[in-house]
């Protein structure tokens, strides 16, 4: 484990455990969700090679106490993936192993954490905190949690969030023979780095945000180790991950006009030397319009709209660099909580074409069944997602709150 992770996790149990050895130990409130996850890939052949479907049984607790404390509030996450084909794609975590200190205007967050940034439907370019968590899902929603100390400063319409962050997290890849694994073989060599020090480099983070008028909006700006890897070919015909340093700014900005939003996010990163990617701008945005009490106040219905556009234009190694995200959601007015989401995207240089759809249900009081599903129905062959044309999929998911 990296040195800076080390210390962090350190600092957070050393305290928790002070505050437990108290002759009155604070009360602390536990919640735990029980997962159950089938995924199926209907498109993939029939080859015994091939893995059609695999089922995935995991759980995630929240532990968190204000140890009797007006200031303090501590947080333990952690979280546990068991597969049915086992090996690597079994999967734990420490999403959250932090304490929280807060004081009149001041906030201080050390210890492990998760940060998302972000306001747009069919991505999100400013989201760059956390590593990635690859083995949980294709869309990058889900994130690894990361060692950092957070100062922040609230005033009453925006809030200024410094950011330190020792010990990166590396992204973890999909095996090979994996549905969705990526094309080329990952080299098992460790990691390359642009920074000297490797995954032992500091970065920092800063970001205003906040709201005024109909605007909520988020100024950001990050140095140090990319999330994203560049891949290197190795003299043995595989790919060796290489994180680069970076300096990353971004907005994001949301527009709230009666039924519509109007949404942006938008960044500019540059690289340090010895790089194979060049500077680029990468934006998203767009619109959504919700028509609401729809059917007797049966449901509400929102139609959206984004445009993801990258400056590097290279269809073969860039996905989403001009293309068009159009869908539907439909919030129903239920004590279920139902929702649904539907939406293609679509390459407006190739006319590759993916359709995804998500929707979620309560059931039996504290339970949600949740389904996911993505098709590559047109993706041509020059497409960066070429790779993807015979992998879709569905995941069906159970959970349990208790």
């Amino acid at each position: 484990m990296q040195r800076g992770l080390r210390y962090l996790r350190l600092l957070a149990v050393v305290l928790w455990a002070s505050a437990f050895a108290s002759p009155a130990p604070a009360d602390v409130s536990k919640q735990f969700e029980l997962s159950l996850q089938g995924q199926f890939f209907p498109g993939l052949s029939s080859d015994p090679a091939d893995i059609r479907e695999q089922f995935f049984t995991g759980i995630e607790a929240e532990f968190s106490s204000d140890f009797d404390s007006e200031h303090l509030i501590g947080t333990f996450l952690p979280y546990g993936r068991i597969a049915s084909g086992g090996g690597e794609m079994n999967h734990v975590d420490i999403r959250e192993l932090n304490l929280l200190y807060t004081q009149d205007n001041w906030e201080g967050i050390a210890g492990i954490s998760r940060v998302f940034w972000g306001v747009t439907e069919s991505g999100h370019l400013v989201d760059i905190i956390n590593q990635t968590d690859q083995l949980e899902g294709f869309d990058g929603e889900d994130k690894l949690g990361q060692a950092m100390i957070r100062i922040s400063r609230l005033f009453d319409q925006s809030t200024v969030d410094l950011y330190a962050l020792p010990g990166f997290r590396e992204r973890e890849f999909l095996p090979p023979g994996q549905p969705l694994a990526l094309p080329f073989t990952i080299s098992d060599d460790k990691p390359l780095y642009g920074a000297g020090n490797e995954a032992q480099h500091m970065d920092f983070a800063l970001r205003l945000s906040g709201y005024q008028g109909i605007a909520d909006y988020g100024l950001s700006w990050f140095s140090g180790t990319s999330r994203d890897p560049e891949f290197v070919l190795q003299s043995t015909g595989t790919y060796r991950p290489r994180y680069p340093l970076i300096h990353q700014a971004g907005l994001d900005l949301q527009l709230t006009l009666d039924s519509w939003l109007w949404k942006l996010e938008a960044i500019h990163r540059t690289f340090e030397s010895d790089t194979v990617t060049d500077d680029f701008t990468a934006i998203i945005g767009g619109t959504e319009y919700t028509i609401y009490g729809l059917v007797d106040a049966l449901f509400d219905l929102g139609l959206l709209a984004e445009w993801h556009g990258d400056s590097r234009e290279d269809r073969t190694t860039v996905p989403m660099q001009n293309d068009l995200f159009a869908g539907l959601r439909v919030s129903f007015s239920d004590t279920q909580s139902s929702e649904f989401l539907a939406g293609i995207f679509s390459d407006l240089d190739d006319g590759s074409d993916s359709v995804r759809v998500e929707a979620s249900r309560r059931i039996l009081g504290d339970a949600r069944i949740t389904l996911e599903a993505q098709s590559f129905v047109n993706v041509d062959s020059g497409n960066a997602l070429s790779y993807l044309k015979d992998s879709d999929f569905i995941v069906l998911s159970l959970q349990l709150f208790f």
